[in-house]
């Protein structure tokens, strides 16, 4: 089975992370047979990196009550996340409730080596404490990541690495985690000869994407974060990438994100308060992971991923054909069912229902549809964050409710010769898809109901 291992570096790479967790769900094809998502932060009370971690144990307990097979059409939760690490978190050694200065053992210095230090780290930077990451000083991260390949962590990866595996690394430019570790991270990866499998893991594919300031964050005098420095930071760390990553040919794919309509968050510089809505540039982020699972490459090459126009609204008109025919069949059928079973469960749990009879009688009690009927809230509310959000990823008519066709924002349903309308037309496609499951199991043939169902459903009603 081929792999594709993604680590997430900061808070960026949670947050991708999470993105990329939905649209596998929606079964958006991917290149690969499973994921294992890596995520590096030392925060690891951040809120964006404990919601991921949330979202990835739900998908895979849905996951792990599935079987996929040629009989099975379902495409619903397809690809299979596995976890080598608790809580898919990489633990970087030796920084819990410990300052920089402590971790660099400045104290034991000698006099000379304590003026060099104090040339390059400001008084703050070393009474910084290291269990909320590194707030956006990529000098610290660069230390304190550079232990990363020592750590048992790593070695369990190296262990876990096949033949035709390949890497992705997800990290943003302007902080002080991801601007550091991605660097040293590929160097490790390229170089490093002290870890198993290294032959293969040397030679591997890889990709990235690196993402560029697409948020701005509230003036605080008493944070160490200030956004007005991230683009300073940014020209600096693309200088960098271009001279020691790019021309040397050291990455297979390599994708730039950024976004000038940025809106304005709270300045939380880490634990249980650092929680951002999703995003549009973290959607487009997980979407660059699909078309690298996609994609072969024989030379290096940098990519970039955008939309069409420079609206403050986007919605899937917005997208180049390639990431509309990615995107768009698997996110109206998983957000259809969605609805179905958000706006009409009580219908679709009765004896009302006909599909149920001798099918779904004791389905509706159980852990599994719990975990799903959990995955979909959040997955509503995932949409939601990103349509409130600036820019605006306007996709789904959020509030449709019994009109279920009029689901994709600027798409018009069509008109059919049917005696049903509305959820009664959903309800008769789900009857007649109960019929040509072919998969065994419960939770299987529910899904792949599902899957048949609204692939007729959008076929006729919402594809041009």
């Amino acid at each position: 089975m081929s792999k594709i291992f993604v680590f997430g570096i900061g808070g960026t790479g949670s947050r991708v992370l999470r993105s990329l967790t939905m649209m596998l769900a929606t079964g958006i094809k991917f290149g690969a047979d499973e994921i294992v998502p890596i995520i590096i932060d030392p925060d690891a009370a951040n809120a964006d990196l404990t919601r991921t971690v949330s979202l990835l144990n739900n998908y895979s307990e849905i996951r792990e009550k599935l079987q996929f097979s040629a009989d099975n059409k379902n495409r619903f939760f397809r690809t299979e996340i596995e976890r080598i690490l608790p809580n898919y978190t990489l633990r970087i050694n030796d920084t819990d409730d410990k300052s920089f200065q402590q971790f660099i053992e400045y104290a034991s210095m000698s006099k000379s080596n304590k003026a060099l230090t104090k040339m390059l780290f400001s008084d703050k930077n070393l009474e910084s404490s290291m269990e909320v990451g590194f707030k956006g000083n990529p000098n610290i991260g660069s230390v304190v990541l550079n232990q990363i390949a020592h750590s048992d962590d790593f070695l369990d990866f190296a262990n876990s690495f096949s033949d035709g595996d390949r890497i992705f690394v997800i990290s943003s430019i302007f902080g002080g985690t991801g601007a550091s570790g991605f660097p040293l991270l590929l160097k490790t990866l390229r170089e490093g000869n002290n870890f198993p499998n290294h032959d293969l893991i040397n030679r591997a594919t890889i990709g990235a994407v690196t993402i560029l300031p697409y948020f701005k964050l509230k003036q605080d005098d008493e944070s160490e974060i200030d956004s007005s420095t991230f683009i300073s930071k940014t020209k600096s760390a693309l200088a960098y990438y271009e001279n020691n990553i790019s021309k040397n040919n050291t990455i297979d794919a390599l994708y730039y994100l950024a976004d000038d309509v940025a809106n304005t968050y709270e300045n939380h510089e880490g634990g249980s308060a650092q929680q951002n809505a999703a995003h549009l540039i973290e959607f487009l982020g997980a979407t660059s992971i699909v078309d690298f699972s996609n994609s072969r490459f024989e030379t290096s090459a940098n990519m970039e991923l955008g939309i069409k126009d420079d609206s403050s609204v986007i919605s899937f008109s917005s997208f180049y054909r390639k990431m509309h025919e990615m995107l768009y069949l698997p996110l109206v059928q998983f957000t259809m069912m969605s609805n179905a079973l958000t706006y009409k469960l009580d219908y679709y749990c009765s004896n009302s229902f006909n599909a149920n009879k001798g099918n779904f009688d004791n389905l509706y009690l159980g852990n599994f549809f719990d975990r799903l009927s959990s995955f979909l809230l959040k997955y509503q509310e995932w949409l939601k964050e990103m349509k409130e959000n600036k820019r605006s990823l306007d996709l789904f008519n959020l509030s449709c409710k019994d009109k279920p066709f009029d689901l994709v924002t600027n798409v018009k349903p069509k008109r059919i010769f049917s005696k049903f309308s509305d959820y009664n037309l959903v309800t008769d496609r789900l009857n007649s898809a109960i019929k040509n499951c072919k998969s065994k199991g419960v939770e299987n043939k529910f899904l792949e109901m599902f899957f048949i169902g609204t692939e007729k459903l959008v076929s006729e009603k919402l594809c041009n």
